[in-house]
């Protein structure tokens, strides 16, 4: 297995992983902000990496297609952190802005 996918996966996992404890501690930590910063910054750090990650796997995908298979499955990794992603800040609104929806 290349390293580049090995790499893709490590970023994928790693962003799922600190953005579910993240999530987790906020639920934890209800009506306090102090993670709110941080979970900014993490988001943006994350969708720059997990992008450029997803980029450079579309490159390798034409560059290399004996490897589709498993560079597809990547991808796929990768694109899952986005509905997750999105979950996760849908039930933090509803928390914290219950009477608004």
């Amino acid at each position: 297995m290349n390293i580049f996918i090995t790499a893709s996966k490590t970023i994928a996992a790693s962003s799922f992983i600190i953005g579910t404890i993240l999530f987790a501690l906020q639920l934890f930590f209800r009506h306090s902000y102090m993670l709110v910063y941080p979970g900014i910054i993490f988001i943006i750090v994350a969708v720059i990496l997990n992008t450029i990650a997803l980029l450079g796997l579309l490159f390798y995908l034409v560059a290399k297609p004996k490897e589709k298979l498993e560079i597809i499955k990547t991808c796929g990794m990768v694109l899952l952190n986005i509905p997750i992603a999105i979950a996760y800040f849908i039930i933090l609104i509803h928390i914290e802005f219950p009477s608004e929806f």
